[in-house]
């Protein structure tokens, strides 16, 4: 399931709004998006602020989030998906921390309308009883089965999984078991145990998984891993990395670089391996990382989700990241005063395909504000 469009907004009409949308601002319209996401902007212009809202949808969606424990008071977003031939759309919207509307429209068809008091059975094409506690989002609202009627939407929302590159500590964290599903206590609902996911692996694909990881940071310049590992300290199960077939070198006494490449590896493969549909959330790539392996590394990553089922929404203000990144895969976030607005192919494919002809560095696309009216903004 992809998520394909998005609008935003959180207190609507006060002092504080603030609202993601597409280029069309006046019309509030949809940002659309692809399975490669590059959220690329100026500072304080929205990026990882975006990637908080879609991280808070999919925990509502996804039943992880409560309305009485949200981070903000008033909310509402729009959110449309397609799962092969299937399209859903889905609205919620709710005014200190009480919700006024939620609405789910599955191939054109009414499933779900919180002020009509319906809610469909799709499986049975029936209209099943109203829950007289409808204080949370109904879209996770579980059937006589124990499965939600919506089960596709929320297997997305559950499934979501959030990777701040820059995460110090996921590096000095050893976990207890690492055979263990649960996520360990340090980290956040979406980031399960990497030692987790890299046993898993190994489970489930033997070699092949950690010579196909190997091969990755092989390529992004560290030639001398020879071998991925866990082992058991005094602190718990964590990851080793084997050098020159000599001797092991734990996480926590590896560089940042190496250890924020090695995790971002460890669960895209293991994604790409279990043909997981998976939306991942990855916060400042590329940070602490050199030009050359951060081109290399962005090459590997485009290459491997482009033909997966994985989504992938990355932040960057890396301009060497930026100069690697197809432009095809940008979405360009212009600040202007409450709104977050969202420059990308799908609205403004001329634009962008116009850029080749400068003969600039795709950076200068954002620098050059070529993003907002093309030639006319260089020629002004």
């Amino acid at each position: 399931m992809i998520l394909e469009a998005l609008k935003y907004v959180r207190y609507k009409g006060e002092p504080r709004e603030w609202k993601i949308t597409g280029k069309d601002s006046r019309a509030d319209s949809f940002v659309e998006f692809s399975n490669i996401n590059f959220l690329v902007g100026k500072n304080a212009s929205g990026k990882s602020r975006s990637l908080t809202a879609i991280k808070e949808i999919a925990e509502y969606v996804g039943g992880k989030r409560s309305i009485e424990d949200s981070t903000f008071e008033d909310e509402s977003f729009e959110v449309r998906f397609t799962d092969g031939a299937d399209k859903y759309a889905y609205t919620l919207a709710y005014r200190d921390r009480v919700i006024e509307s939620e609405t789910l429209i599955v191939n054109g068809k009414e499933a779900l309308n919180r002020e009509t008091k319906k809610i469909m059975d799709l499986d049975k094409g029936a209209v099943i009883p109203f829950p007289e506690d409808a204080s949370s989002p109904l879209i996770f609202r579980l059937g006589e089965t124990g499965i939600s009627y919506f089960s596709k939407l929320v297997l997305w929302g559950s499934s979501l999984r959030n990777y701040n590159f820059t995460n110090e500590l996921e590096k000095s964290t050893f976990v207890p078991d690492y055979k263990q599903m649960s996520p360990h206590p340090s980290y956040s609902k979406y980031t399960m145990s990497l030692v987790y996911i890299f046993n898993k692996g190994y489970e489930d694909f033997g070699e092949a998984y950690i010579n196909e990881i190997k091969e990755h940071m092989f390529h992004i310049g560290y030639e001398n891993i020879t071998d991925i590992l866990i082992r058991e300290s005094k602190k718990g199960f964590g990851l080793y990395i084997e050098e020159d077939g000599k001797y092991c070198v734990s996480q926590q006494q590896m560089s940042q670089g190496l250890f924020r490449a090695l995790g971002l590896f460890i669960r895209l493969t293991y994604y790409v391996m279990s043909k997981t549909s998976v939306c991942v959330l990855v916060d400042d790539i590329g940070e602490g990382i050199d030009f050359d392996r951060s081109r290399t590394m962005i090459n590997i990553i485009t290459k491997r989700i482009n033909s997966s089922n994985i989504q992938l929404f990355i932040t960057t203000n890396n301009r060497y990241v930026m100069n690697q990144i197809p432009l095809r895969y940008w979405n360009v976030i212009e600040r202007k005063q409450s709104m977050s607005i969202f420059h990308n192919y799908f609205n403004s494919k001329e634009i962008f395909e116009d850029f080749k002809y400068t003969g600039l560095n795709n950076f200068d696309f954002l620098a050059t504000d070529f993003y907002k009216k093309g030639f006319n903004e260089l020629e002004d």
